[in-house]
């Protein structure tokens, strides 16, 4: 196994970024090589803590600096150009949620990165939250394991966007609203939870006042509905606008229910009696660690260490909420195994 650190480079100082070097800095297995950002004083605070070099030409800092994993932390209209020439220069690509604007962005990235044998991956910090492994076990135990009714809340209102960030109202800019920009690792949990639905059915509303505004701009709220199985549904609503904040995953069984929240997970009965409960304090930067150690022990040793997630969960999310989007514009149900099969994924690898 080679004992040469990962050279890592970064586009975007934001904050699960900031983060991952943290985590990187301390580590033997990576270096830092070069980091970029729109603050240009932000980015030389950035280059004097990790002793690297800050750029502002992008491209310049992957061709001259040809790092083995590149960190994307800006909006996909911002970073694409990089992410397509750090792909090209072979470089392993962890880019924050969501993977990408439309599924054929992210199959086009993807699809690149395995022919080339390299991740791409999203930077999800509730991938490795310290009660999602206990919520997976929780809903495996046989004596309990018969769910039937899915049902995820992502509650986040905000005040009238600011101008810097009135680019989540545009469709071209943002690909999708509130499903997309803010749900995303919700739909993450649910994949990797459950698997891929059958169908996705999606209707979704803003607060444009008229109707031709409502057409041209991005959602704010949506509501999914999931059919993963004859016996299994799930339903999903996300919205900016509904409060107060509030985030879970709930999975309802034949006598008792279990709630997946930031910080508390519990097995409750229907008349809300608590039968088991676990608590933390978030994730914390465990995950950072968790990720970093993983992606670099799967580099180094493909054959013995495994990505997790597996490399196809982001195709397959996008999948998810490609067929959203399509349901909220056809009005009918669409299948994400279909939108997969259309791209050429064949189930248990890529094209």
């Amino acid at each position: 196994m080679s004992t040469i650190p990962l050279t890592v480079a970064v586009l975007g100082l934001t904050e699960p970024i900031e983060r991952l070097l943290e985590c990187a800095w301390q580590k033997d297995s990576f270096t830092i090589a070069a980091v970029s950002d729109s603050d240009s004083e932000k980015a030389a605070g950035a280059a004097r803590r990790y002793e690297c070099r800050a750029f502002d030409d992008i491209r310049q800092l992957i061709v001259q600096v040809r790092p083995d994993v590149f960190l994307a932390g800006r909006p996909v209209h911002q970073c694409a150009e990089a992410i397509d020439l750090a792909i090209e220069k072979q470089c392993h690509v962890l880019k924050t949620a969501p993977a990408a604007l439309t599924f054929e962005q992210a199959a086009q990235w993807i699809g690149e990165s395995a022919r080339q044998q390299r991740c791409f991956m999203t930077v999800q910090p509730s991938r490795f939250h310290p009660l999602l492994g206990a919520f997976r076990d929780l809903l495996d135990r046989a004596e309990i394991n018969f769910w039937h009714l899915i049902s995820g809340i992502c509650h986040l209102p905000r005040p009238p966007l600011e101008p810097e960030d009135r680019w989540l109202y545009d469709p071209s800019l943002a690909g999708g609203g509130v499903l997309l920009q803010d749900a995303y690792w919700l739909i993450d949990e649910l994949v990797l939870c459950f698997g891929l639905p059958q169908q996705v059915y999606m209707q979704r509303a803003n607060q444009a006042p008229d109707r031709q505004q409502r057409l041209s701009i991005t959602e704010d709220t949506a509501v999914v509905v999931m059919r993963f199985s004859d016996t299994l549904i799930a339903q999903v609503c996300a919205s900016r606008t509904l409060g107060p904040p509030r985030r879970h995953l709930r999975v309802h069984g034949k006598d008792r229910f279990v709630t997946l929240q930031e910080d508390r997970l519990t097995l409750s009965s229907h008349e809300g009696r608590i039968l088991e409960e676990k608590r933390t304090t978030g994730s914390g930067p465990f995950w950072a660690e968790q990720l970093l150690d993983n992606l670099a022990g799967h580099i180094r040793k493909p054959d013995q260490l495994a990505l997790f997630p597996p490399p196809e969960t982001e195709l397959k999310v996008m999948a998810v909420v490609e067929a959203a989007y399509l349901s909220a514009k056809t009005g009918m149900p669409e299948a994400p195994s279909r939108i997969l099969q259309l791209a050429g994924f064949k189930g248990d690898g890529f094209w």
